[in-house]
């Protein structure tokens, strides 16, 4: 069994998304921009899964 030296500013990761030579901050800058996005396109395709067949069912009956 190994011991592992305490490093008063040191942290481990296990799993890591962060491109080399890309800051942390820039990743996570990035990543909540894309974040907005998806959450903004899930939004609007509610919307229109939501409204579609009432506006559909409005038009057909005012034809009537």
């Amino acid at each position: 069994m190994t011991t592992k030296p305490d490093l008063a500013q040191s942290f481990l990761y296990e799993q890591c998304d962060v491109p080399d030579g890309e800051s942390l901050a820039e990743w996570r800058a990035r990543a909540s921009r894309n974040e907005r996005k998806a959450q903004l396109a899930g939004g609007l395709f509610a919307a229109i899964a939501t409204f579609a067949p009432i506006a559909i069912s409005v038009r057909s009956n005012r034809s009537k």
